[in-house]
């Protein structure tokens, strides 16, 4: 079983997926793998190892707090809410799975900021032993000897079906695990292989039995077969395979931490950009833009910033796990190096005319900061017309006309409107930032 990575980007873009038609409510629905919670408090700890153990049992998922149940409006957590949330005591929770689930349940949890407001996200890894069973009841939800499993937004007892599956799993495994064990015990030879029980220290084989003192365990260095150790003096043992770190074992535990992360998105990437911030993790805002809906987005800015290669920024690009088509036109866009510049028409027809007219005006920064519609689409075409010098000379006046036109229009803007604020934004950094990105 391939263990997921949790909070990816791509999983926090499909939770927080905002409505085209509320900014204040996500579209997102409860599903298998995620359930909303509008607020945190321990007297529902009960419902929430529930969903955890449900979770466990299936293929894994979030809890997310802070976001209302019908409609899922973004209400975040605040107050004493958010520091109940923040003063989560890992041992303490970590406490409360195991005196009530075994076997252990891994989880993970970060706090999530968006739009200005803050959620709270724990994430549930699924079981690598299943099935979790719950040990001891707590009110009307846990019930001793129960196994939950999540389906569609719900967590129930398990049905026939879904345990037959996880049996018959871990029967497979088991078996897979011992014909691994038959082959190495065949390749050593029966009379010659031992058991180490890496938790006694006991290693016991035909010739007789020994007891290595706990003390040592940790300190034991494992040779692969066909290697050698340079470390004179230290206790050594021939390995056939490998050896992986065990949760819990001597070599001590990691304490959690609630991990604290910054939501981006097209107005964060856009706004940035013209207000030339100083952005904490730049190479986050080049990847982000993988996932939204356009590849015709500021990027440069972002490059400069990080001090990456054009090279590097494809590398990185290219190791982006994004189902959207994106990815790739943002990737053949830095490749090729086309820019957004557009030719001045020099026509007699009346686009033609206001293009050079908004041209000029812009040229002598007397545009009206008021325009709407087609009036200020052949503005926009104008911005993308001027040289990348006018742009450099006139750069305070530009960005200032763009970012008061992207805050009031782009929300709502339909199709070639919206396309030309995004198409002059992004002509304005490959003016501004194209030249110093190698």
């Amino acid at each position: 079983m391939e263990a997921k990575t949790p909070f990816s980007q791509e999983d926090l873009n499909e939770i927080f997926k905002i409505s085209p038609a509320d900014p204040e409510r996500v579209i997102s629905r409860e599903s298998s793998s995620l359930e909303f919670k509008e607020s945190f408090g321990w007297a529902s700890l009960p419902k929430y190892l529930k969903t955890s153990a449900a979770y466990a049992n299936a293929k894994g998922g979030y809890i997310v707090f802070g976001i209302a149940n019908k409609p899922h409006r973004l209400c975040g957590l605040s107050g004493a809410n958010l520091k109940l949330f923040e003063d989560i005591d890992p041992e303490k929770m970590s406490r409360n799975f195991n005196e009530h689930f075994a076997p252990e349940i891994e989880w993970t949890i970060q706090e999530y900021e968006l739009q200005g407001k803050v959620f709270g996200l724990l994430y549930i890894h699924e079981a690598k032993d299943k099935p979790v069973v719950c040990t001891k009841d707590a009110g009307k939800d846990l019930k001793e000897s129960d196994i939950y499993y999540r389906y569609r937004g719900r967590s129930e007892r398990i049905k026939y079906p879904e345990l037959r599956a996880i049996l018959e799993a871990k029967r497979e495994t088991e078996q897979r695990l011992w014909m691994q064990h038959l082959e190495n015990i065949a390749r050593i030879g029966v009379r010659e292989a031992g058991i180490f029980d890496l938790h006694t220290g006991s290693v016991t084989g035909s010739g007789g039995s020994f007891l290595i003192d706990e003390s040592l365990l940790s300190q034991l260095f494992f040779i692969k077969e066909g290697e050698f150790s340079e470390v004179k003096g230290k206790p050594a043992l021939k390995l056939i395979g490998h050896v992986e770190p065990l949760a819990g074992s001597v070599i001590g535990t990691v304490k959690k931490q609630i991990v604290k992360t910054k939501g981006i998105r097209t107005a964060d990437i856009v706004l940035s950009t013209l207000n030339q911030d100083n952005v904490p993790e730049p190479d986050e805002y080049i990847k982000q833009i993988c996932f939204e809906s356009t590849a015709f987005l500021p990027v440069y800015y972002f490059i400069k910033k990080s001090g990456m290669t054009l090279d590097k920024t494809v590398e990185v690009l290219e190791g982006v796990v994004s189902r959207s088509a994106t990815r790739g036109k943002l990737i053949e866009r830095l490749k090729s190096g086309n820019t957004q510049k557009l030719a001045i028409p020099n026509g007699s027809t009346a686009a033609a005319t206001k293009k050079r007219k908004y041209a000029e005006a812009l040229r002598s920064k007397k545009v009206n900061a008021g325009l709407t519609g087609k009036e200020l689409e052949y503005c926009l075409q104008a911005i993308r017309g001027l040289t990348a010098d006018e742009v450099k000379s006139n750069s305070k006046y530009i960005r200032e006309l763009l970012r008061n036109w992207f805050n009031k229009h782009y929300a709502s803007a339909k199709g070639p409107l919206a396309d030309n604020l995004r198409r002059a934004i992004c002509w304005v950094d490959e003016a501004l930032n194209m030249g110093d990105c190698k």
